[in-house]
């Protein structure tokens, strides 16, 4: 199967490369170690306990579309599954019925999946994990009609049975693990790497969700009966309340595992009464509905918060600069010159304003002069430090502000920024070339006596000096000198 669409936000693990000898040797090597897991783990009923290899590829092939985009790698991955299922000991004609059936649906899967642009896989919409999960279940039918038709040859099996068998496990598996893979940091290794290095304690109440659900877990070998499969159901939604979509994927397969073998195990978990395979199936059945209920959970908070990300951004940022707004600005500055008080260091701010913006608006049009607040704002941003604040304080005025910055400093950083606006021309969507000079004016303040307005009504007051003086400079406020007696 071969495709170049690719499904809406999806991302990549690493960027895009032809498949290499190395990359289609680690699809071999996982399919047939996953094919084998899959196989040693059959249940007393003749059923697999858990099934990973489709969620596995399927994750892997979403994540990396250049992989899936190559034939050779569906040839590689579909001998993969016949060499395990000959492995397993099984007849040859049922060996390849069943790498049919394997194959069928993780191909039906990412085709529904990369034909809807509209589907957002990094699972951040509300509706997401159950579209997704409409679409694997759609593939685990088919996989299930001709993998059930060959459990059935090879094991006098109830076709119906071994039908909805197959179905319900191989819904577990993609519910379980197909969230992890979508959701995992675009390089987790890294990220790994990162905090292992310098590790982020975390206090009792962030710890508690997550030993909730090890504990309830826990309990539920302890306590005999039905009910116990339902112990960790409060602890996952907590942690999809309180954890990032990620933890709370990696939480559910933590749960989804730890019942699965559980169930595996009759003398530790299931009480006499679940001995048959329709009990064991609608325990699956719960199973992967509470697994479902609690990343959907989680794909609702993600989006929640990130809905309040950007109420919170769109009240404390400019619009088209990105920039911070004049109230977000003074509430920010207020905040770090009280910290340069008490650490007794001085504070800078600059104030700046492009110098006859109104005839370029009437001259091009506003949205040339948009384009060109734009531009300034990144060539701003070039030249700051990342401690250093800056906001647009309405029109075409600027105002940055420098902590634990002397006076010398700050007017060499105005002129860093003064010279990377009217030396470097702006070019306009008809090939001109636009030249711009801003007018800055500098302020510097020595503790104790740190005072927000004064610092700005001092930095406006050598602003209109340098304008005064000709424009496309920076002046420094420079005290008065106190008036002597006559």
């Amino acid at each position: 199967m071969a495709t170049d669409m690719k499904p809406k936000q999806a991302f990549c693990l690493r960027p895009p490369r032809r498949s290499s000898s190395l990359s289609r040797f680690f699809l071999f090597s996982l399919v047939l170690l996953l094919t084998l897991l899959g196989t040693k783990l059959r249940h007393y009923d003749a059923l697999t306990i858990f099934w990973p290899a489709e969620a596995v590829l399927l994750g892997l092939f979403i994540r990396r579309p250049d992989w899936a985009s190559q034939k050779l790698n569906w040839l590689i991955i579909t001998l993969a599954y016949f060499c395990a299922e000959l492995l397993a000991h099984n007849p040859l004609s049922i060996a390849l019925l069943l790498t049919v059936a394997n194959v069928s649906g993780v191909s039906l899967a990412y085709w529904l999946i990369t034909r809807n642009p509209l589907l957002d896989l990094s699972l951040r919409h509300p509706q997401a994990m159950l579209t997704l999960a409409a679409y694997y279940g759609l593939a685990c039918v088919l996989s299930a009609l001709l993998g059930g038709f060959a459990l059935y040859l090879h094991t006098s099996q109830d076709l119906p049975l071994a039908i909805l068998s197959w179905v319900l496990t191989g819904l577990i598996s993609y519910t379980a693990i197909l969230p992890v893979i979508l959701t995992a940091p675009a390089r987790p290794w890294r990220r790994f790497l990162e905090y292992w290095n310098e590790p982020h304690l975390m206090s009792l109440s962030q710890l508690a969700p997550a030993l909730s659900l090890f504990l309830t877990s826990l309990l539920s070998l302890l306590i005999d009966g039905p009910g116990s499969l339902a112990f960790p159901v409060l602890p996952l939604l907590w942690c999809a309340l309180s954890y990032s979509l990620f933890s709370t994927t990696l939480l559910t397969l933590f749960y989804v595992l730890w019942t699965l073998f559980a169930l595996s195990q009759p003398m530790y978990f299931l009480p006499s009464q679940l001995h048959t395979s329709l009990d064991l199936l609608s325990l699956r059945i719960g199973i992967a509905s509470i697994a479902l209920a609690s990343i959907t959970s989680a794909s609702l908070m993600s989006a929640r918060n990130l809905a309040v990300e950007k109420l919170q951004k769109l009240a404390h940022h400019d619009a088209l600069t990105g920039l911070l707004n004049k109230q977000a600005f003074y509430q920010q500055s207020q905040a770090i010159l009280t910290q340069c008080r008490l650490k007794q260091v001085p504070i800078s701010v600059i104030v700046l304003d492009i110098d006859h913006f109104k005839p370029i608006n009437d001259t091009h049009g506003h949205h040339v002069g948009d384009l060109a607040l734009s531009a300034i704002t990144q060539r701003i941003s070039l030249a700051l430090r990342d401690t250093d604040l800056c906001g647009r304080l309405g029109g075409e005025e600027f105002g940055i502000l420098l902590p634990d910055c002397s006076a010398q400093q700050a007017h060499a950083v105005a002129e860093r920024v003064r010279k990377s606006i009217s030396l470097l021309p702006f070019s306009l969507d008809n090939e001109q070339q636009l030249t711009m000079t801003a007018s800055l004016g500098v302020a510097t303040l020595e503790p104790p006596t740190l005072d927000l307005h004064a610092l700005l009504r001092r930095a406006d007051t050598a602003l209109y000096e340098a304008k005064r003086a000709g424009r496309d400079q920076s002046d420094s406020y420079h005290s008065p000198a106190p008036k002597t007696g006559t």
